[in-house]
């Protein structure tokens, strides 16, 4: 590909997010979604995250609408166990959030929240149990919305270091915020709004607001009152006595320092009537004046005033202490007797005390007591607290004594440790000591919010969130408790020991300094360290450095499905896999039969104890203790000395035999009863026929293809208790049948809740075996696809006649190949392989929607589907409707087809599995066979209605859970060989495990499947159906650089061992010391392998594993052979001495070293060895590959290139000509050169790379060979903070800086003006909202042909796939998906993402589907998305250019249908969506007519899917 085409395919780059953002930036707890519940909103990033507190006792009776709870007869009041917080809601926000504050007001019994945001925009949110309010598809209302930005400009006022503090007067009468320093601004809050009054309200603060509408019904006009407090660290309202919430002015406290390093606490009162502040020193008029209006609110006595100066110096929070009797019923209502010259009694105080957190004190104030209290601490940085309400007993469970009262506070600080603050007081409300206790260790925490039973939510900004419990006894460090704590030593009163057991983690990837891509296993092809060009061919995954301090940790990030192999024998010719049980009610599966040609084989559960002689299959098939093992056979009654086409357990009616199961040959029918050890019955058909293709199902229908075309409809019926075959219908199709299909649609069958409708068929069922009731239904079509045609039939078993009547023709062929003569190769792959009738369940639902099933009386969404598994590795479904009809001689139905999709997820013919997600809650997917296995299942759909649901396709990959440590890792093996999967089959056993799978809901079941390929039967269990997987590693140490090196399969981590040290006096803190080391992991078992450990002072600034060239005198024979025989892979680490007292390092390293094998070639023996190393004067920051086998390196404001060069067999490492000057800093640098050394004009073309300097942004630079010489040739004359750069082509550059935007950079190499060559023109511009650490080019997804068909900018069929009626709404599109790079982004917040490039055509039709969806939908907040994604710096604010907002583009198909509809017509308005479609067709001579058909809903949800299945 030239750099022309590939520049075309670079006009829009798409950016969509692959992992969200886990970092918590603040949560709060509150009753959000209803009254009384417990919820806690967090923010994260932009997205606003409900998570609610639920009993999972309760229950629901499927035949009413009522919800029954289980009583706990337990009777314990700490029990947690029945207690789970899921997500209940989930609303993305045009804004990063920086505060949250939930308040009550009394138009509504739930909370509402207040949310800010980055840009100085707020608003004030409710949650609706609608569906759809006002056009927002969240369930969320906006009564008021604003922005405060205006004012910043006006004053130009700084923002304050420590970034926004926002805080909520506890009786809700105004909010207080500090955006600038030396300013608070106020938004009183007016009780008297309700709701009814703002229906359709378009409130906005901003000065340019419609007069017309009251904007300042909610919440007042805001005002701004300059303090002389400019550093304000903390903020808070104190909260005022009983009787005094309506008689004094709210008082505003500041924990602030002066210019002098020294911290003070100060309060203000808020004159909301005067709108201004009462300063502490000002003495208020009213409150001095001898006669008082009773009625007037009035600042406190100056007297009573908090003002604290000089507290600990490193104090960062400040915490208001509640009066006596503070919360209680009622406390809020001012007594008669209260009067203001009691109020303002010199010995009273008006207000509660206050806590400040220091770090070397906790000091208790209450200046109108003149009461102080300190408590001296160990070290330690508070990050967060909250009130323990209500008070949990003593840690010696002795309840606390009746003269006293205690106010208790949890403690997070930044070593982890909670900690737990009591401030005791007496029965007159004085303190009179504080206590604090060490309760154990946590993740970092930025946030907590404390629940119930002890029940505390950590939130954590650089680790996983938890959800801990507050044990009421100490327990031993590491005893279960899942605290991470264990190599932590003493924690509590001196004892290994801790009060903390951690429940529950959520992910957090954040922070990701560094990440890399890895082959997902041994089973994958390798990336052979080159990692630029990541193969479509090949299943990566991420593998990033994340957390802090001892929360480091190594994440790896995998698209797709992983099955964790847990036995495995070679056996190959396996032709066909059923799971059969003992029993029809069995859970679990006790025989797997498998068919050979010519033969059928038996392996079976059976348990340690049985005592009859059994022949083991290979060692490798037992369990590794759970208690059974899967050996060969017989099962009396099975044909074994011929191929099976068929075998399965059925049921029938009124026949009390449970075993009973049918098996298919090519010559007969069998039915067998595993209980009498017999074969039953059999049937032959006529004239000696054979059977070439089978089916059948639980309910005992079969239906059997014979050579000529026949097909046979048989059931098994119970005559005179007595089972045996009956021939219903039959017909003949006139060619070969392919495949058949029988399975019963399950969209409408009810779940019995009834012993008699459990077992209707009277059934013999043992209860103490079965967990689980299965439904039987009977299907009314088959499906049946035939050789040399492209189509396939359904055909009705209802019919009364002999013969079997197609009710539906499904044509495969697209209206191209129709129109056109297909090649006889072609039109063979449109035949139907294989054939599948299921019912998908929708998953991803939401607990908030599955409460509305609930109330509803509907067990979830179903879908009754049709897939079809093509030759040549292509997939098509269909959506199947029945639509009945009243005739006069009884029911009809007519059947029909919809919602066309297909992909290509392979090469090799598809065969069709489903199976049941039992861990899941998934309900039924299906497995596609072939040489990339992918599982499909269904996602997502609205309340009620399943038109826009979903598919969704994850590809499946194989790891062993077998030490293969001992592996030879420098042979050459097939290990690397892809994973192909010809036959499957689910089979489930609780007894060859022993733990079952647990998922992410808690839920528990054996979720396994067995495949086979050509010589390996392999049984295993599969994770949880989800789009990305998650595998933490703990370092117990913060990670720098990670890279993975394919050559000795390892894990290469950069970390600072042991944290920070201190030389010198440790109470001063004086020089740091960071003992930085690299630490090598085996790649598939992750142990640690090797260390290689730098020298004091020095850090790891960068790290790559590449092949380099080696040249001189050792490679001189391997040059004449060709450059890459002398290629050899090596790990490339830069570093930096940051010695005390410089502003730069001014030296540093570029070390080389290999890892080798030991011996006896072992992957424990192997070893890491340095091989060469080259001082430099500088810090080497920024490590890249280069042509010819060569690196390039920036040191300081350089760029130097270095070779290896050998002599008399030593190698050594060598900077080579003269370097690039003029950086200020260069922190990146990239290249090409690992793609473009591969392509045939590789010589002619221009050695390029980019820096992105610290301050200058991009420059481009060329070396020239002859001259060894780098030469900036172009650079970008912005200013721009890079933070990440990525070459995506030669000519096209890709930037992050640090106010979390992006952009994108062209060069004009063939410009005939020197002034245009030399600059980066900025073709894209887009805020993301995070700051992205590091650029990477590839891909978590295993591209299919259809990606590839895009990348090659070949058109690719979309047929409408959301309406059954799409046929009669419009016309389909041939609409193209043009895809170019494909880069990936890691972000501070945890986010992992990325940035797709697009040709002009389908950046046109996104962007009018972006600005469609922007014009109909109500955002959240009504914040508008597109000042949310415009370009911000410091002084320059530039529209959103060049990028496709890909959230919000994918959001398209979760709407509601309404809106999707909205959306679709406001682009089809003056053809707007087409204009851009049209005229590059046009300019390509391909557009067939002048005028075209409106766009549908189905080819939007087509783009939109296409689009989503390509990262």
């Amino acid at each position: 590909m030239t750099n022309n085409d590939a520049n075309m395919n670079e006009a829009g780059h798409y950016v969509v997010t692959a992992q969200p953002a886990g970092s918590v930036i603040q949560s709060v707890k509150c009753s959000f979604l209803a009254p009384g519940s417990t919820d806690i909103v967090i923010a994260k990033s932009h997205h606003l995250e409900v998570r609610q507190l639920i009993d999972t006792t309760i229950t629901t009776n499927s035949n009413s609408s009522e919800a029954t709870t289980t009583t706990n007869n337990n009777n314990d009041d700490n029990d947690v166990t029945n207690l789970d917080l899921p997500v209940a809601l989930s609303a993305p926000i045009n804004g990063r959030i920086t505060n949250i504050l939930p308040f009550r007001h009394p138009s509504s019994p739930t909370d509402y929240l207040f949310f800010i945001t980055e840009t100085k925009q707020y608003a004030v949110v409710s949650y609706t149990k609608s569906t759809t309010i006002n056009n927002s598809p969240y369930n969320l209302t906006t009564h008021v919305s604003g922005d405060l930005s205006d004012y910043g400009l006006a004053i130009r006022g700084n923002e304050p270091e420590g970034g926004p503090v926002a805080a909520l007067d506890p009786c809700y009468k105004c909010i207080a915020l500090h955006l600038y320093e030396g300013f608070i601004t106020i938004l009183p809050i007016h009780k008297s709004y309700t709701t009814t009054t703002s229906s359709n309200p378009r409130a906005s603060a901003s000065a340019s607001s419609n007069a017309s509408s009251n904007v300042w019904e909610f919440l007042g006009p805001p005002f701004h009152s300059r303090i002389e407090e400019r550093d304000v660290y903390s903020m808070t309202f104190l909260i005022p006595k009983p009787g005094n919430e309506d008689k004094i002015m709210p008082q505003v406290a500041l924990l602030h320092q002066d210019s002098r390093g020294n911290q003070h606490v100060i309060a203000h009162s808020v004159d909301l009537m005067e709108k201004s502040l009462v300063m502490h020193g000002l003495v208020s008029p009213v409150s001095s004046s001898s006669s008082v209006n009773m009625s007037k609110v009035v600042a406190p006595l100056v007297q009573h005033r908090l003002k604290k100066s000089r507290v600990d110096g490193s104090s960062g929070l400040i915490i208001p202490v509640p009066p006596m009797g503070w919360g209680k019923e009622n406390s809020k209502m001012p007594s008669a007797s209260t009067s203001t010259s009691t109020m303002m009694d010199e010995n009273s105080s008006p207000t509660g005390g206050m806590v400040i957190l220091g770090q070397k004190q906790i000091t208790y104030h209450d200046t109108a007591l003149n009461l102080t209290k300190i408590l001296p601490i160990a070290n330690f940085i508070t990050t967060s607290f909250v009130h323990v309400h209500p008070l949990p007993l003593d840690k010696s469970g002795s309840n606390q004594q009746q003269d006293q009262d205690v106010v208790r506070y949890l403690l997070g600080d930044e070593d982890g440790k909670i900690h737990i603050l009591a401030v005791v007081r007496n029965m007159e409300g004085n303190v009179t000591g504080l206590h604090l206790d060490t309760l154990g260790v946590t993740n970092i925490s930025s946030s907590l919010v404390y629940l119930e039973k002890g029940l505390v939510f950590v939130g954590s900004h650089t680790a996983d969130s938890q959800l801990i419990q507050i044990l009421d006894e100490a327990v031993p460090v590491g005893n279960g408790t899942g605290d991470g704590s264990d190599s932590l030593g003493a924690l509590v009163d001196g004892k290994n020991v801790t009060y903390i057991n951690v429940l529950e983690e959520y992910t957090n990837l954040g922070p990701i300094v560094d990440f890399d891509l890895v082959p997902t296993c041994h089973n994958s092809l390798g990336l052979s360290n080159n990692h630029s060009n990541v193969n479509s061919n090949r299943q990566v995954m991420a593998v990033t450095a994340s957390g802090t301090e001892k929360d480091g940790t190594i994440r790896l990030v995998r698209n797709g499905i992983g099955m964790t192999e847990h036995a495995a024998v070679e056996l190959g010719g396996i032709k066909g896999m059923w799971n059969v049980r003992k029993s029809f009610w069995d859970v679990d599966d006790s025989y797997l039969i498998q068919s050979y040609v010519g033969e059928t084989r038996i392996l079976g559960v059976v348990s340690d104890d049985e005592d009859e002689v059994i022949e083991d299959v290979d060692d490798d098939e037992e369990s590794e203790g759970g208690g059974a093992t899967l050996a060969e056979v017989n099962i009396t009654g099975i044909d074994a000395a011929t191929s099976t086409l068929f075998v399965g357990n059925v049921c029938v009616d009124d026949c009390g035999d449970s075993s009973l199961m049918v098996q298919i040959t090519q010559r007969q029918i069998r039915l067998i009863s595993a209980d009498a050890s017999k074969c039953l019955v059999t049937w032959e058909p006529e004239k000696n026929g054979l059977i070439t293709v089978a089916s059948a199902n639980d309910a005992g229908q079969i239906v059997v293809a014979l050579r000529g075309g026949d097909l046979v409809y048989l059931q098994i019926v119970n005559e005179n208790e007595q089972c045996n075959f009956q021939r219903s219908s039959h017909c003949n199709l006139g060619k070969e049948i392919s495949c058949i299909d029988l399975n019963p649609f399950e969209s409408r069958m009810s779940i019995p809740n009834s012993e008699s409708e459990a077992a209707p068929m009277d059934m013999d069922i043992d209860k103490s075996e079965t967990t689980s009731v299965k439904s039987i239904v009977k299907s009314k079509i088959v499906a049946v696809g035939l050789w040399d045609d492209s189509s396939v039939h359904l055909l009705s078993l209802n019919n009364s006649t002999n013969s079997l009547e197609s009710v539906l023709h499904i044509d495969m062929a697209s209206e191209d190949s129709k129109n056109n003569e297909m090649t006889e190769n072609s039109a063979r792959q449109m035949m139907a392989r294989s054939l599948c009738l299921v019912t998908l369940d929708a998953s991803n639902v939401s607990m908030n929607r599955q409460r509305e099933q609930t109330e509803n009386g509907r067990g979830g969404d179903k879908l009754d589907m049709l897939m079809i598994g093509l030759g040549d590795g292509s997939l098509m479904s269909f959506v199947v409707k029945e639509n009945k009809f009243e005739g006069g001689e009884g029911d009809t139905s007519k059947w029909s087809v919809g919602s066309r999709k297909e992909v290509n997820i392979g090469t090799r013919a598809l065969n069709l599995v489903p199976f049941d997600n039992r861990a899941a809650d998934k309900g039924t997917c299906v497995l596609a066979t072939g040489d990339r296995p992918t599982v499909v299942y269904l996602s997502g759909g609205g309340s009620g209605s399943t038109k826009n649901a979903r598919l969704c396709y994850s590809n499946i990959h194989i790891s062993t859970n077998v030490d293969d440590n001992e592996e030879d890792v420098s042979s050459s093996t097939t290990l690397n060989d892809p994973l192909v999967v010809n036959i499957a089959s689910p089979f489930h056993s609780s007894l060859l495990f022993d733990t079952p799978y647990t998922s992410a809901t808690g839920k528990e079941g054996y979720y396994s499947l067995c495949i086979s390929d050509d010589s390996m039967l392999r049984l295993g269990m599969i994770d949880d159906i989800q789009k990305l997987h998650v595998t933490s590693h703990k370092l117990g140490m913060p990670p720098r650089r990670v890279t993975y090196d394919e050559s000795s399969r390892l894990v290469c981590v950069g970390c600072i061992e042991g944290g920070a040290t201190y030389n010198g006096d440790t109470s001063n803190r004086g020089d740091i010391n960071m003992g930085n080391c690299v630490k090598f992991f085996d790649a598939t078992s992750f142990e640690e392998i090797d260390c290689f450990h730098l020298g004091p002072y020095e850090m790891i600034m960068s790290m790559i594993s590449t092949k380099m060239k080696v040249t001189g005198e050792v490679s001189k024979s391997s040059e004449e052979k060709g450059d890459q025989d002398s290629r050899q892979p090596f790990l490339i680490i830069g570093t930096a001495y940051g010695m005390p007292g410089e502003n730069e390092p001014s030296r540093g390293r570029i070390i080389v070293l290999k890892c080798t094998s030991g011996n006896d070639k072992s992957a424990l023996s192997r070893k890491v060895q340095r091989v060469a190393e080259v001082q430099v004067k500088g810090g080497v920051f920024s490590i890249c590959p280069f042509y010819d086998g060569s690196i390039l390196a920036t040191i300081n404001s350089k760029t130097r290139m270095c070779k290896l060069v050998g002599d008399s067999g030593l190698i050594d490492l060598k900077i080579i000509g003269a370097g690039h000057h003029g950086h200020i800093m260069s922190l990146f640098v990239r290249s090409m050169s690992d793609e473009n050394e591969g392509l045939p004009d590789s010589a002619k073309r221009d050695q390029l790379a980019i820096i992105g300097d610290m301050v200058r942004s991009i420059s481009v630079v060329k070396y020239y060979p002859e001259y060894e010489t780098l030469e900036e040739i172009a650079r970008d004359f912005n200013q721009n903070w890079v933070t990440a750069v990525e070459m995506l082509t030669s000519d096209i550059y890709l930037g992050a800086e640090n106010f979390h935007n992006i952009f994108a950079l062209r060069r004009n190499p063939n410009s005939p003006s020197e002034e245009v060559r030399c600059r980066l023109d900025t073709v894209g511009l887009y805020n993301l909202g995070e700051m992205i650490n590091k650029f990477m080019r590839g891909s978590l997804v295993m591209a299919n042909n259809s990606c590839a068909a895009s990348m090659n900018n070949n058109p690719i069929e979309t047929i409408s796939n959301d309406s059954m009626d799409d046929q009669n709404k419009g016309e389909s599109h041939r609409l193209s998906l043009g895809i170019g790079s494909q880069t990936l982004y890691a972000t501070v917040d945890g986010s992992i993402g990325s940035v797709i490039g697009l040709d002009a055509r389908t950046a046109s039709f996104f962007l009018a589907l972006q600005r469609s969806m922007n014009r109909v939908i109500v955002p959240v907040g009504k914040l508008k998305h597109d000042a949310f994604r415009s370009y911000r710096g410091q002084r320059k604010h530039q529209s959103c250019r060049g990028f496709v907002d890909g959230d919000l583009i994918e959001s398209f198909c979760e709407l509601d249908l309404g809106l999707m509809e909205a959306i679709v017509a406001d682009m089809n308005k003056d053809g707007r969506w087409a204009k851009p479609l049209t005229s590059n067709k046009a300019k390509r001579g391909t557009v067939r007519n002048e005028t075209r058909k409106d766009l549908t809903v189905g080819d939007v949800i087509a783009m939109v899917e296409d689009m989503s299945m390509a990262h």
